[in-house]
C-alpha cells in the first residue's frame, strides 16, 4: 500500500460528505484519503481498508501491457540520418 504521501488527498467538508457518501467512499476504496473537516478543523480521515486492493491509478496503470522488441540501446538510423536538413 503506498505511504500518505503518495496517495492523493482531498479535504471535503462535512455536509458534502453527508449528501455525497457513497462517492467519497468509492473515491476512498480506490486509493484516496479523504480528510473530513468541520468547521475549518479535520476531524476524521476516510481511505482505503487495510490490506485491500489498491485502485487502478494513472501511473503504473499500463504496467505489464507492452512488450520490448529489440534493442533500445543502438540508433535505429546510421548518424548521418539522425537529423533532417
Amino acid at each position: 500500500m503506498p505511504s500518505v504521501s503518495e496517495q492523493t488527498m482531498v479535504r471535503v467538508n462535512i455536509g458534502e460528505l453527508r449528501d455525497h457518501a457513497s462517492r467519497f467512499v468509492r473515491r476512498a476504496a480506490g486509493g484516496e484519503i479523504i480528510i473530513v473537516m468541520n468547521r475549518r478543523r479535520a476531524v476524521a480521515v476516510l481511505g482505503p481498508a487495510p490490506g485491500a486492493p489498491a485502485g487502478r491509478r494513472l501511473l503504473g496503470c499500463l504496467r505489464g501491457t507492452a512488450r520490448v522488441v529489440g534493442d533500445l540501446v543502438a540508433p535505429t538510423a546510421p548518424p548521418g540520418q539522425w537529423f533532417r536538413t
